[in-house]
Parts: structure tokens; C-alpha cells; sequence
């Protein structure tokens, strides 16, 4: 990175040029070494399930659930897919945090924490897929659709936010706090 710095590149061009290579080397990785054997989405799918599962049993509802399966009992079920087990998203948050400034061990706490409340959101939201397929099953495909905007993408925006907040960069986009040499 030192000879991008002595071509005198603004944080922001840094940045843009980091989050670049990282997204580039994730899509490397998902496509070539994740997705084949798919081990890290079907555990996600199947974890997500599970907890979805006992948090609706513990609340009340009896469940039926088996690896990316769960309905209450009695309903049509639900099936967590590869593209809906948050997966991306998780990359993508990650990805961001890694490339925007700031010291390693807040970088550190940002990625743990945001990680575990990203999959905790998952949890949620298929908990909801599944309650919404029992009581309200004509307004499930609207539901899944921009259940994304509704539960992801504010927590997202929030977790980023507050890293560009607490990174201890100052004025990313001018350049203060930044040396050239």
C-alpha cells in the first residue's frame, strides 16, 4: 500500500480502491472455494433454522424444524435457501469495515459484534417468515421481498455509520489526519 500512498491518492480513492479488491477477492472466495461444497451456507441455513426454531418453541408456537425446513406445526413450511440465509450480506458488511480506516482493535470489536447481530437479524427475519407463512400466508411474497429493507438494511447502515463514527478517522472525505508520504 505504501506506493498507492506515495501517489498521493485521497482517503476516499484509498478507500474505493480497497473495498474494490476486497469485494474481488470475497466473490474469489465465495465462488471458488465456499460455494462447491457449500459447507458455510448450509450451516448458516441450518443454524438460522435452528434458533429460529427454539426461539418461536420457547415463545409458544410448536414448530416443526429440520435442517433449512421449519413451519408451525400443521402449516405449509418455509426453506431457507442459499440466497436468503444472509450470507452475502455478511461479506459485504465485512468488506466495509475492513477497507474504511481506523485502528485494529475497534475493527476487530466491529466485525465480531456486527457478524453476531447480522445473524442474530437472520434469525429473526426467518422467524418472521414463519410466522407470516401461519397467519398471513397471501402477503408472504411481498414480506419476503423487502424483508431485506425492512430488518437488514437499517441495521447495516446503522452498524456502518457508527463505525465511521467511532473509527477515530477524521473528515474522511477531506483528507484531514491522513499523511501523503
Amino acid at each position: 500500500m505504501s506506493c498507492i500512498n506515495k501517489m498521493k491518492l485521497s482517503p476516499l480513492a484509498l478507500f474505493l480502491i480497497k473495498a474494490g479488491f476486497i469485494y474481488g477477492g470475497w466473490e474469489v472466495l465465495y465462488q471458488y472455494v465456499l460455494l462447491p461444497d457449500f459447507w458455510l451456507d448450509t450451516w448458516l441455513s441450518h443454524a438460522g433454522v435452528s434458533l429460529a426454531a427454539g426461539s418461536l418453541s420457547f415463545l409458544g408456537w410448536e414448530i416443526e424444524a429440520a435442517a433449512r425446513f421449519i413451519c408451525v406445526v400443521g402449516n405449509r413450511g418455509i426453506e431457507v435457501q442459499n440466497g436468503c440465509n444472509g450470507l452475502e450480506l455478511l461479506g459485504l458488511y465485512a468488506g466495509f469495515i475492513i477497507a474504511y480506516p481506523g485502528p485494529m482493535d475497534k475493527r476487530l470489536y466491529f466485525l465480531a459484534g456486527g457478524l453476531f447481530f447480522i445473524f442474530l437479524a437472520n434469525v429473526f427475519r426467518i422467524a418472521t417468515f414463519t410466522l407470516t407463512n401461519y397467519y398471513l400466508p397471501q402477503y408472504m411474497n411481498i414480506y419476503h421481498e423487502y424483508s431485506s429493507f425492512i430488518i437488514f438494511y437499517p441495521i447495516v447502515l446503522t452498524l456502518w455509520y457508527l463505525w465511521t463514527e467511532n473509527s477515530d478517522q477524521q473528515s474522511f472525505l477531506s483528507g484531514a489526519g491522513f499523511s501523503s508520504a
